[in-house]
């Protein structure tokens, strides 16, 4: 009986601020594993090779190799993979399993980061509102619906922030280390973890944290001793790390600004403005950072722990900007101060205006899942220049609200390519190919569909110029416009395009269109008068 009334009364302490957020959080969850159960997209680009990835140090893990995924040389530290890895020896080496777990590992602990610094800077009902606005940012949607590491990065992120500023310059010793040991892991999530904790680390010990160094020493000690020996281990392949962050195959125009130039220095507020939030909570969140400057440069409530935060965040800021490579998905650990920033405030202010702002809030963060997971809604934006650039910031306009998510938006329910592989698969198909030309497109990306196969059982061969073969086990991928061809498709894309298969006829003695449907019929190819073995 002590016991159930132990537990009661601990659910009891808990605030209803923190169920609102537990609330939401489980909400985020679900409703991902419901856009997981319906899309049918190829992963795209990065995405298929993150998962293939995970997907090798599952094969490791499967076949006993436990200390496999840590010698692999990569130039991508462990952790977000590892988590992949396992997920696919729960539920298999596909899509899903890797991307729910980590919804199921990295949307708490960014909740629980976001929630405890709001609650510690402005009261528990800016953490929870500070958790509603980080899972209604448009851009972490769309990468909580794909296998990458920047969203567990902004997760661990969140959490490092907490706990470094609720040590209270390192005087807390046992806070201190739990800092230490989310610096530790965050390293191993993605090198660039660095650039968003650095300076509040170094405005934490300057304020006072080199005073007190028990606390200091176990948050250095964890962090590196957690940090440190998977890039000991790979200390090769750190120039091909710092060579990625800084240019990177592929780039697109417009990333790589001049330093020194007002364009470099504005980026990433257009990337937060148009891609990170959209303008609605942008409006709350820039509010939010007049607000807490004013305030404590008045030093109204004597929280000098609003200083470290307001210090730490425009460090990491200036860090992300001077770095040479940017990408909206960078700026993605940047959410967690920005939803604090847009929250916080509210908190303070009277009944009814804080009930107001709390509205206007809920309905950004409604609109923006609504548009984002259920692809309600257009898009709604207004320029401010007669054409604004289209670099990948989107520069010069305010974007109201979107549909179309980064990499990922609405599930993708006309096309089932991952269904094609295995029913070829069934029919006798070992070995399948499809030109690297017509696989450019996040569509149909090579990355994505290397991975499907494999996860299909089947053996991957792409090739610059393809030609059906004359082998009943290899089957050749077809992608073009729908309505190409008479004879119908096996599967159309969102895009409008379509993919049928070319596969070797027994009964003819050459290679026709075929699907591998319940009743599987051959087509003439019309083509391919050279076919090879």
């Amino acid at each position: 009986m002590s016991a159930v009334a132990g537990s009661r009364i601990a659910l009891a302490s808990v605030s209803a601020p923190a169920w609102v957020a537990t609330g939401v959080v489980t909400a985020f969850i679900a409703v991902t594993c419901w856009w997981l159960a319906l899309d049918r997209g190829i992963p795209i680009y990065d995405v298929g090779n993150q998962l293939e990835t995970a997907r090798g140090y599952y094969n490791m893990l499967a076949a006993g190799r436990l200390l496999g995924p840590f010698e692999h040389v990569g130039v991508y530290p462990i952790l977000a993979h590892m988590v992949g890895a396992v997920a696919m020896l729960v539920g298999g080496a596909n899509v899903a399993a890797p991307t729910i777990a980590e919804n199921i590992v990295f949307v708490p602990l960014l909740a629980v980061g976001c929630y405890q610094t709001g609650r510690l800077l402005f009261g528990p009902l800016a953490g929870m509102l500070a958790v509603l606005c980080a899972l209604g940012s448009p851009l972490l949607i769309s990468m909580f619906h794909v296998f990458l590491l920047d969203a567990p990065l902004a997760a661990l992120v969140a959490v490092a922030t907490w706990l470094v500023l609720a040590s209270e310059d390192f005087s807390r010793v046992p806070m201190a280390a739990a800092a230490g040991m989310a610096v530790g892991l965050g390293i191993n999530v993605k090198v660039q973890f660095g650039l968003f904790l650095a300076g509040l680390v170094l405005v934490v010990v300057v304020h006072g944290g080199w005073r007190n160094r028990r606390g200091l020493a176990a948050f250095s000690a964890l962090a590196g001793l957690i940090g440190a020996p998977w890039y000991i281990v790979h200390a090769t392949v750190l120039p091909k790390m710092l060579d990625l962050a800084s240019s990177g195959p592929g780039t697109p125009v417009g990333n790589i600004p001049p330093t020194w130039s007002l364009v470099n220095f504005g980026w990433y507020f257009w990337s937060v403005l148009n891609s990170q939030l959209l303008a609605p909570l942008f409006a709350l969140a820039l509010a939010g950072a007049i607000w807490t400057v004013t305030a404590t440069i008045r030093n109204d409530d004597r929280r000098p722990v609003r200083v470290e935060f307001l210090s730490g965040g425009f460090a990491a800021w200036l860090a992300l900007t001077l770095t040479p490579h940017h990408d909206i998905r960078y700026g993605l650990p940047l959410l967690p101060l920005v939803a604090v920033l847009a929250t916080g405030w509210i908190a303070c202010l009277a009944r009814g205006p804080r009930l107001a702002m709390s509205a206007v809030l809920v309905v950004a963060v409604a609109a923006n899942t609504l548009g984002i997971d259920f692809g309600v809604g257009t898009q709604a934006e207004v320029a401010l220049v007669r054409a604004p650039p289209t670099t990948e910031q989107a520069p010069d306009r305010l974007v109201l609200l979107s549909t179309s998510g980064f990499l990922a938006s609405a599930p993708s329910r006309d096309g089932d390519v991952p269904g094609l592989l295995r029913a070829l698969r069934r029919a006798g198909v070992r070995r399948v190919t499809w030109s690297t030309a017509e696989s450019e497109l996040p569509d149909f990306s090579t990355a994505g569909l290397l991975l499907l196969a494999r996860m299909a059982g089947l053996s991957p061969a792409p090739s610059k110029q393809i030609q059906p073969s004359l082998h009943m086990n290899v089957a050749t991928l077809i992608h073009e416009p729908a309505g190409t061809r008479s004879s119908a498709a096996c599967t159309r894309l969102s895009d409008g395009s379509a993919v049928w298969v070319a596969r070797y006829d027994a009964a003819t003695g050459r290679p026709a269109l075929y699907c591998p449907s319940p009743r599987p019929r051959f087509y003439d190819l019309g083509f391919f008068a050279h076919p090879r073995r």
